[in-house]
């Protein structure tokens, strides 16, 4: 006899729909622009390093720039008992006139290299610890030397005050160095790589280090590089069929469930088919075109579906935003024609304009924003100010629409944070080691990645080789048939 299935047999299997495959892939699209949004949230703590960075080098430099004063006073002060001082002699006098001019020259010179907007917060601050380090050891010298055997020696204090201002000025001079003058001269170029997108750039720095090199690259990429729009690279990765999403969603079967029933429920199906009633889960499913199941001709055909439908809405929305502009020119022109008499002609306020016109552009300009997948970044509020900026300065309507035409720079993008942006620095060599011949480091932000590859320029070596004169010679040259020269 045949062998029965269990009672409860296949109750716990599981069959896939393409409802289990569209959600796969929208949770691996969702995925891919939470990670590219997630360098959002670092902004506070970036605010943060920022403020304390700030409020320890100030800190540091009232410290520095209050030492030679404070030394000069302690002796005087009278808070230290039986402390017998010699009177200041005309030498002495002179010393701390240096010593005044000296701190007013550290002032200044701080003043104009130190006191302006940082660019970036460096996780190693080298000329943060030095000048600690000096003011740490020559106030344990002053107090073991000057305070603890009670110098009676007026002079002495004096010139050790000279001293440590003399140590400030060189140290600010190392600064200079440092930070101003060393990095101007050529010596390496970098590579830098973007991922997931793959755009580069080559770039040529100087002798610098790490950290100093990642600051100048983020500097370049927000200027340089194309923004990042992860919408539109997960839409361009799995519909296009080469990503890992596609592929997945390739590998799902589709089975027909009510294939076995009887031909009683197949007459009731289809009759509630014919009626407008629902079905099953796999005959609502709609199988797309049999081209998006080709391996090899699947993303050449995609890209050129997407390029043909990004021109039709880029040709509308232009279309569109000329006749918007011609509406204005012709409404500006009306009602300056009827104040023709008047002392002042009246003209259309530009938000008004705006708002006026701004209903013949919604729908092509929201067609292309969904098509580019640049809709979160643009607001209505945002457009309608963009549009009454240009109706007020005159501009055409290809200067409207330039903005939303291309992703733009990094800089420009609303998302981008001008306020501040949190980025990760991965290195094998420590951040405020110079850089060298191979080295690599990367700088992650979410889902943005920079490889940057280092290669030192070469070392040229010309020799000289004079060329003999030719004052004394005398050459034909034949141009035509009839010229002689």
């Amino acid at each position: 006899p045949p062998v029965q299935p269990p009672e409860h047999w296949a109750e716990t299997n599981t069959v896939l729909t393409s409802e289990t495959a569209a959600s796969a892939s929208c949770h691996e699209a969702d995925t891919g622009v939470k990670d590219a949004d997630s360098g959002i949230g670092a902004a506070s703590s970036c605010s943060c390093a920022r403020a304390s960075t700030v409020g320890l080098s100030a800190a540091l430099g009232v410290a520095a720039f209050a030492s030679p004063p404070l030394m000069l006073a302690l002796p005087r002060s009278g808070a230290f008992a039986a402390w017998p001082l010699g009177e200041c002699g005309v030498a002495c006098e002179g010393q701390l006139l240096g010593l005044a001019f000296r701190l007013l020259a550290l002032l200044v010179a701080a003043w104009c290299l130190f006191f302006r907007r940082a660019r970036a917060s460096l996780p190693a601050a080298f000329l943060l610890c030095l000048l600690f380090a000096i003011i740490a050891v020559f106030w344990a010298f002053y107090a073991l030397r000057i305070v603890r055997q009670r110098e009676r020696d007026y002079d002495t204090v004096v010139q050790f005050a000279v001293a440590l201002a003399d140590a400030l000025l060189f140290l600010h001079y190392l600064g200079v160095v440092l930070l101003e003058i060393r990095h101007l001269q050529c010596r390496f170029s970098v590579k830098v790589l973007r991922s997931p997108d793959g755009e580069a750039r080559l770039y040529t720095l100087g002798e610098t280090s790490v950290q100093r090199a990642a600051v100048h690259v983020l500097q370049r990429y927000c200027v340089d590089f194309s923004a990042f729009n992860p919408h539109l690279h997960s839409m361009l990765t799995m519909s296009g069929g080469g990503g890992s999403g596609a592929r997945n969603t390739r590998r799902y079967k589709f089975y027909e469930l009510d294939r076995a029933s009887s031909a009683a429920s197949g007459h009731s199906r289809g009759q509630s088919r014919a009626e407008g009633g629902p079905s099953s889960a796999a005959e609502r499913f709609q199988y797309p075109p049999a081209k998006y199941f080709t391996s090899s001709a699947t993303p050449r055909q995609f890209e050129c579906d997407f390029e043909r439908r990004l021109r039709k809405r880029r040709a509308r929305l232009v279309s569109a935003a000329d006749e918007a502009f011609a509406h204005i020119g012709r409404t500006a022109q009306h009602r300056s024609d009827q104040s023709a008499g008047a002392a002042i002609s009246r003209q259309m306020e530009a938000s008004e304009a705006a708002q006026a016109v701004f209903p013949t552009l919604l729908r092509p300009l929201q067609r292309y924003l969904r098509v580019t997948r640049q809709q979160p970044r643009y607001s209505m509020d945002a457009v309608l100010q963009h549009l009454a900026a240009c109706i007020r300065h005159g501009l055409g309507p290809r200067a409207f629409i330039e903005r939303y035409l291309g992703q733009g720079r990094v800089v420009e993008d609303p998302r981008s944070g001008t306020a501040g942006q949190a980025w990760t620095l991965a290195s094998d060599s420590p951040a405020s080691r110079s850089l060298e011949d191979g080295a690599n480091f990367c700088l992650r932000r979410g889902a943005v990645s920079l490889l940057c590859t280092v290669r030192r320029v070469p070392f040229f070596g010309l020799g000289e080789e004079l060329l003999e004169s030719a004052a004394g010679r005398r050459f034909v040259l034949d141009i035509g048939a009839n010229a002689m020269v």
